[in-house]
């Protein structure tokens, strides 16, 4: 252990990294253990260090997503999918990995983050659903928790990918697969050690994104980026290799070569709707609007069906006073709630606009049924009661508001707006 006093001084790391699991500093835990070489440790501290990240991963993740969640609600829509991708990176168990890639898809889609009440008599439902609605809610359905031999429990899990994608996994040898399976599981270390056994014949594209991924999760950046980078020299049309190196790039601060990747497959014509998607994110984050607003266009141009990507240009094109262009484009995001209607983020881009208050109130009010702690709604609500003349219903409803601890400090701001208007006349 004298390598650990040199490198750590007189402090123990393994007693450092017990103090900080107890202390729940989870980032600091990660990368204490990080600094580690365990090649020298015994088997015992090595899975207690595993255990240690296990915990720590799952807990930034959970914090990560329930962020996301609340981004979502308040309308940041690229904030909520950065959450939910770092969430998704440092999940380490498969089960919540795959929620919020769930989560993250279904925001993709344009709808809501699902919030489920229960009754005590009966299945979770949505909140304000007739009978007829189908429940989005339930105990999810695992497949590593059934009885399924393996090509079966591959088949389920793949269920979700583009069918010749699929095919490539189901037609790998046994060590891929199981190596593969075991990272849905969420053990990196089983799955490493199982990618080892692949042999050398067997070491192509999709081998080296799959470890690429692996250590891209684990924290590796410098050999995640090295096996990405290679698994798209292999096979250029590799997306999903492309999105996880995106992503290290994105983590390492590497802006200068992720713009210049994406700008290089622009000119070879891949992935175009993802990258002009992409770039309109890099050109908003520098406040570079007009470049944003015109990447973002041309990504949409492209079929992108991305809600943060819509949110995002329906912003710059009111901005811009294009305002027919950004309803058109909200007009496109499915509507939200299992009553139809349009989606809340159209609803309030009428209320700003003075505009069908009757169709925007029923979508805040679908939300609102959806997600009762978010005070987004409620505000809302009240907002157009004012704009419609109904002072004593928006008095209520700002009342109800300022009663409620820890507003965020943007509805708080509006709350105190709504209330000075209804005090001024």
């Amino acid at each position: 252990m004298s390598f650990l006093k040199k490198m750590f001084g007189k402090k123990d790391p393994i007693d450092e990294m017990r103090q900080l699991e107890a202390q729940q500093s989870w980032a600091e835990l990660l990368s204490a253990a990080k600094r580690i070489d365990r090649s020298e440790l015994s088997e015992e501290l090595q899975a207690e260090i595993a255990a240690w990240e296990t915990e720590a991963g799952d807990a930034l993740a959970t914090i990560n997503f329930e962020e996301g969640g609340w981004a979502q609600k308040s309308g940041n829509l690229l904030r909520a999918r950065e959450d939910y991708q770092l969430a998704i990176d440092q999940a380490r168990s498969g089960e919540l990995r795959e929620r919020v890639k769930q989560t993250l898809a279904a925001l993709d889609r344009g709808e809501l983050p699902p919030e489920a009440a229960v009754a005590d008599d009966g299945p979770a439902v949505h909140a304000g659903c007739s009978s007829n609605c189908t429940t989005a809610t339930g105990p999810a359905v695992d497949p590593h928790d059934m009885d399924l031999d393996e090509e079966t429990r591959l088949e389920l899990l793949l269920a979700t990918m583009p069918a010749v994608l699929a095919e490539r996994y189901l037609a790998a040898g046994p060590e891929f697969r199981q190596a593969w399976l075991a990272a849905q599981d969420g053990d990196e270390a089983e799955a490493l050690a199982l990618l080892n056994q692949v042999p050398d014949a067997e070491r192509n594209a999709l081998f080296l994104f799959e470890r690429g991924a692996l250590m891209a999760r684990s924290g590796q950046n410098k050999k995640a980026h090295q096996d990405l980078q290679a698994a798209l020299t292999v096979e250029p049309d590799l997306f999903p290799a492309f999105d996880t190196l995106v992503d290290v790039l994105v983590a390492t601060g590497r802006i200068d070569e992720l713009e210049k990747s994406l700008k290089q497959n622009l000119a070879a014509e891949r992935f175009v709707g993802y990258c002009w998607a992409r770039l309109a994110e890099l050109h908003a984050q520098r406040r570079e609007l007009e470049l944003a607003l015109a990447a973002g266009l041309k990504a949409v141009d492209e079929g992108m069906i991305d809600q943060g990507l819509f949110s995002l240009c329906a912003q710059l094109l009111e901005q811009a006073e294009r305002f027919d262009e950004a309803e058109t484009l909200l007009m496109r995001i499915p509507g939200g709630g299992c009553g139809g209607g349009v989606h809340p983020l159209l609803a309030e881009f009428w209320l700003r606009r003075g505009q069908n208050f009757d169709q925007a109130l029923e979508s805040f009010k679908g939300a609102m049924r959806q997600e009762r702690d978010n005070p987004r709604w409620l505000l809302r609500i009240s907002q157009v009661y004012l704009a419609k003349g109904w002072r004593k219903e928006a008095a209520e409803q700002v009342e109800r508001l300022m009663q409620q601890k820890d507003l965020p400090e943007q509805i708080r701001a509006e709350v105190k707006l709504v209330a000075d208007q209804l005090q001024q006349s």
